[in-house]
């Protein structure tokens, strides 16, 4: 199931995303599924994900439940932050690039991205020992867990594909060590946005709830 966030900007020029906006005010849909549906530009390298086991056990789904009390991931999400949730995508985005002096200035020749991701996500030690029901409901459970953490991926892909087509169009700077200031500055502050994205997205599903991901 698909996740629909509104992005918009207000009078400050503050980007906001949320499943409610302001009254009046130009929206972006953006749906976030975690299936796959965002290309990844030409410049954008998509690195295999790293799954980060940690270990839960019971008999029934409350005990495997009081388990991940005790290890899952904490949430940084504003509203549940410091809580344990189910599993956590920790997705970064890297860069590199060439420079060219032309007419006195430095501008940038080629550039790649490198998205790379790990998902903090459950291991049930003891599962082999459990109910054929409760196992069934476990492999429900973990594949809508992994859509809802692939959605986040998705999200750093596009701040991936978005940081590209910004770096199409910088302009030249004076010296390339401003350049390379500016690149990284630019770097920051979409991750920095795109980070908000991934926060509406855990509000709009529940963490994954709405999405299947839900044990009992």
């Amino acid at each position: 199931m698909a996740a629909d966030i509104h992005k918009w900007t207000d009078a400050d020029g503050r980007v906001h995303y949320g499943d409610s906006p302001p009254p009046g005010s130009s929206t972006k849909q953006i749906r976030t599924s975690g299936v796959g549906g965002t290309a990844p530009s030409r410049e954008v390298q998509v690195e295999e994900t790293v799954i980060r086991p940690y270990p839960v056990s019971g008999a029934t789904a409350r005990e495997l439940g009081e388990s991940k009390q005790l290890t899952g991931p904490v949430s940084h999400t504003t509203g549940t932050e410091g809580k344990r949730v189910w599993g956590q995508c920790h997705w970064r985005l890297d860069w590199k690039a060439e420079y060219a002096r032309e007419s006195g200035k430095c501008r940038i020749d080629t550039f790649s991205l490198m998205l790379g991701a790990t998902i903090d996500f459950p291991n049930w030690t003891n599962k082999s020992a459990a109910p054929e029901a409760l196992r069934s409901k476990w492999e429900q459970f973990s594949r809508a867990l992994r859509a809802h953490e692939d959605g986040h991926k998705e999200n750093g892909l596009r701040a991936a594909n978005d940081l590209a087509n910004r770096l199409r169009a910088l302009p030249p700077e004076k010296d390339c060590e401003a350049l390379n200031q500016k690149i990284s500055d630019l770097r920051n502050r979409i991750i920095s946005e795109y980070k908000y994205l991934d926060q509406a997205y855990d509000r709009a599903t529940d963490h994954g709830v709405t999405q299947g991901a839900k044990l009992f």
